[in-house]
């Protein structure tokens, strides 16, 4: 499989769960925090997404 499409898919994963934890009333915690669990999640979707967007203009 291609690296781009990984990277696509895993934003859109990780993008589903931030939102999902937002909208849950019981979200998971990291390090006892629930705020870190959101923010550790939001910063994998938008590496995930840069990364793809970078691949797609290096593609061209």
């Amino acid at each position: 499989m291609n690296k781009k499409i990984l990277f696509l898919i895993t934003a859109i994963l990780a993008s589903i769960v931030f939102i999902s934890s937002i909208f849950d009333a019981d979200p998971g915690t990291l390090f006892g925090s629930v705020w870190g669990f959101r923010i550790g999640w939001f910063i994998m979707a938008l590496a995930a997404f840069l990364n793809y967007n970078r691949l797609k203009k290096s593609e061209k």
